[in-house]
């Protein structure tokens, strides 16, 4: 197992959870989660009515912090040879595969 960090409800942003943590990864496998669940503020019951069907993403869930810290994580793990897996919910802005897109693109673009 490895570090988790989780973009939810209640939870502070990714990049606060870190930092809490002092930037440290405390696991002996050099592995990194990156939860993004739900937008922050918003109930689990309220971004489900808000996504479904997931088959588009819905503009007031997307969430920009969500996507920065997300990629400054995946920039840092490259950085500290720590491997970070993500895994994203449909809730998390109405639908996974376009937030990867969103992540991946965002990512690419600080390359």
């Amino acid at each position: 197992m490895g570090q988790v960090l989780s973009h939810w409800t209640w939870l502070p942003r990714l990049k606060n959870q870190l930092a809490a943590a002092d930037g440290n990864n405390f696991n002996s496998g050099g592995n990194r989660i990156v939860r993004l669940m739900t937008p922050r503020g918003m109930r689990y019951e309220d971004a489900y009515a808000r996504a479904f069907p997931f088959d588009r993403l819905v503009d007031e869930m997307v969430q920009s912090d969500m996507i920065q810290d997300t990629v400054d994580i995946m920039r840092k793990g490259i950085e500290e040879n720590i491997e970070t897996h993500i895994i994203v919910n449909n809730r998390a802005a109405g639908n996974a595969p376009l937030v990867a897109e969103k992540i991946a693109a965002a990512f690419c673009r600080r390359v």
